[in-house]
């Protein structure tokens, strides 16, 4: 399995965690397969590592087509989508699933204190399996929650 980790703003890692938003945008291609595990990291105000979910598909298209397709899981009005994309010929969607919380959440305070040089992704950031960030998991006692119903 591989592991990622993406940067979301706390209005849209809401969404995510609340069901109504299971295809988060991106305006680089990305070649995420699917079984990928997508560690989601709440930007400020919140600062802090959240959830995690876990990759289903992603698609690279025409950013036209992927509203099309798939406007009502992306979670938010055209306009906001039309800004987003800004041009992009194409852009990707990646289409989530299993979405649990972390319980508890870690804080870029807690990250940078165990992590030497942490820094949240700008865009994504591969994590390899012995890295000290799953040590870090599980000397916290991170645990995962679903909140999607079955």
């Amino acid at each position: 399995m591989t592991d990622v980790l993406i940067s979301i703003k706390p209005k849209y890692v809401n969404m995510i965690l609340s069901g109504h938003k299971t295809v988060e945008i991106r305006t680089r291609r990305l070649k995420l397969q699917p079984g990928t595990r997508l560690w989601i990291y709440s930007t400020l105000p919140r600062a802090c590592l959240e959830a995690v979910a876990v990759v289903h598909s992603t698609k690279f298209d025409a950013p036209n087509l992927i509203w099309e397709h798939y406007y009502n899981k992306i979670g938010i009005p055209r306009g906001t989508f039309l800004t987003y994309v800004n041009g992009s010929k194409q852009v990707s969607a990646i289409f989530l699933k299993d979405v649990r919380r972390l319980v508890p959440s870690l804080t870029l305070h807690d990250l940078r204190a165990e992590i030497a040089g942490f820094n949240p992704p700008q865009f994504l950031s591969c994590i390899k399996p012995a890295s000290t960030f799953f040590r870090v998991l599980g000397s916290r006692g991170v645990e995962f929650t679903s909140l999607l119903s079955s």
